[in-house]
C-alpha cells in the first residue's frame, strides 16, 4: 500500500471526506440528545410529547443523513483506491442507497411526527399518525440495514487491507462500533429490548466515519499534489 492512495478524481475524494465529517458531526450531535427507544420501532406519541427537542434532533440527523449519502456518492465518483475491490464498491454503494431511504425516517420524525404527536395523544388524527409511523418503519427497514452493511464493510476492509492506512487499533474500533450499531435494530425487531440502548453505539460509529472521511480527504489532497 502506498502512503498516498491513488484516486481517479482526487477532488471528489477530498470533498467526500469533508462532507462525511460534517455529516457525522450532525448525526452524532442529534443522537446524543435522542431519547432511549422504548419497546420496538413504533414511535409513541407520549415519548414525542415529552421530548420538546424531538423535531430539531431529527432535523439535524436528517441533514447528516443527506450529507452522508452525498459523501458516499462522491466517494464512488472518486474511484481509484475506493473502488479497487468489489467489496468496497458494494459497501459505499450500500451506504449511499441506504441513506437515501434512512434519511426519510429522520425527516418524517422531524417534520411530521413531532407535529402530529400532541393530537394523536389526545385521540385525534391517530390514523394519520399511525400511517406515517408505518411509513417511517418501512423506510427504516429499507435504509438502516443497507447503511450498516456499508459501514461495516468499509470498516472490515480497512481492518483487512488497510486501504487508507488507518492504524490497526483505530480500524478495529470502527469495525466494533459498526457491529454494535446493529444491536438496536436486532433488539427492536426480535423483542430483545435490552439491546435497544445500543442505539448510542451509533455515536462513536458515526464519529469514526467522520474521522475516516477526514483521513481520506487528507490522502486525496496529497494524491493530487503528487500527480
Amino acid at each position: 500500500m502506498t502512503d498516498a492512495p491513488s484516486f481517479r478524481e482526487p477532488a471528489a475524494a477530498q470533498a467526500a471526506g469533508y462532507v462525511l465529517a460534517i455529516a457525522a458531526a450532525l448525526v452524532a450531535l442529534g443522537l446524543v440528545f435522542h431519547p432511549m427507544p422504548s419497546g420496538g420501532f413504533e414511535e409513541k406519541p407520549s415519548v414525542l410529547s415529552a421530548t420538546p427537542l424531538w423535531g430539531p434532533i431529527h432535523v439535524a440527523i436528517a441533514l447528516g443523513f443527506v450529507l452522508c449519502s452525498l459523501g458516499a456518492l462522491l466517494m464512488m465518483f472518486a474511484g481509484g483506491a475506493v473502488l479497487r475491490r468489489w467489496e468496497s464498491a458494494a459497501s459505499w454503494g450500500a451506504m449511499f442507497v441506504g441513506m437515501i431511504f434512512f434519511e426519510g425516517v429522520a425527516l418524517i420524525n422531524g417534520y411530521v411526527m413531532h407535529a402530529l404527536a400532541p393530537r394523536a395523544q389526545a385521540g385525534s388524527d391517530r390514523p394519520l399518525y399511525d400511517a406515517f409511523d408505518r411509513l417511517l418503519i418501512g423506510y427504516g427497514w429499507m435504509g438502516n440495514p443497507l447503511f450498516l452493511a456499508g459501514l461495516t464493510g468499509i470498516a472490515y476492509l480497512e481492518v483487512r487491507y488497510a486501504t487508507f492506512g488507518v492504524p490497526r487499533r483505530a480500524a478495529w474500533f470502527g469495525l466494533v462500533m459498526a457491529c454494535l450499531s446493529w444491536l438496536r435494530g436486532v433488539g427492536s425487531a426480535t423483542g430483545l429490548y435490552f439491546l435497544e440502548p445500543f442505539i448510542y453505539a451509533n455515536v462513536p460509529a458515526f464519529l469514526w466515519l467522520g474521522w475516516y472521511g477526514l483521513r481520506i480527504a487528507s490522502l486525496a489532497r496529497r494524491s493530487a499534489t503528487v500527480s
